[in-house]
């Protein structure tokens, strides 16, 4: 496994956790300010044996919130369209994500326990529009939460799951 330098929008990081199974996170967003970094990640259901590809990655869910009206963080009419029509429950409102933050210094510590499996170009704004965020820049901290059950951890917090399609840009 090839250590991981840097991450980008879009990255989608998959890791083994105790029971042996492989969870997948994407970054929504980096934040670079000379020494202070950080990225931004959606959870995933993700929860398999086998190193997922970035296709079944698309196929999969990300827990977010579809309660936010685009005041601020604007979503195209394109990309509201298409949340729309992969989730028409949520009509008027638009999808933002819950996020983990990763400090980058922290992240550099365990970036060996991760596999970067590929980019899904994702729209802008994503983790701004969502609700919520935890600090997960401790690798047992980061994988206890998905060893708990992330699907319960979640929903507790008001997150739901979401369609990943429906938070790629268009071409």
């Amino acid at each position: 496994m090839n250590k991981i330098k840097d991450i980008n929008q879009g990255d989608v990081l998959a890791f083994l956790t105790d029971d042996g199974k492989y969870k997948v996170i994407i970054c929504t967003s980096v934040y670079k300010n000379k020494s202070l970094q950080n990225f931004t990640f959606a959870a995933t259901n993700i929860e398999q044996t086998n190193l997922p590809s970035i296709d079944e990655v698309i196929e999969h869910m990300f827990f977010g919130i579809g309660n936010i009206k685009a005041n601020f963080f604007k979503y195209s009419e394109k990309e509201t369209d298409k949340m729309w029509n992969e989730h028409p429950e949520i009509k008027p409102y638009q999808l933002g994500s819950y996020g983990l933050i990763i400090w980058r210094k922290d992240f550099m510590t365990f970036r060996e326990n991760f596999n970067r499996i590929g980019n899904i170009s994702l729209i802008d704004n994503l983790d701004k529009n969502g609700n919520g965020s935890l600090n997960v820049s401790d690798w047992e901290f980061l994988k206890s939460i998905f060893n708990q059950n992330l699907q319960e951890l979640l929903p507790d917090k008001g997150q739901k799951q979401f369609k990943v399609k429906a938070i790629i840009k268009s071409k």
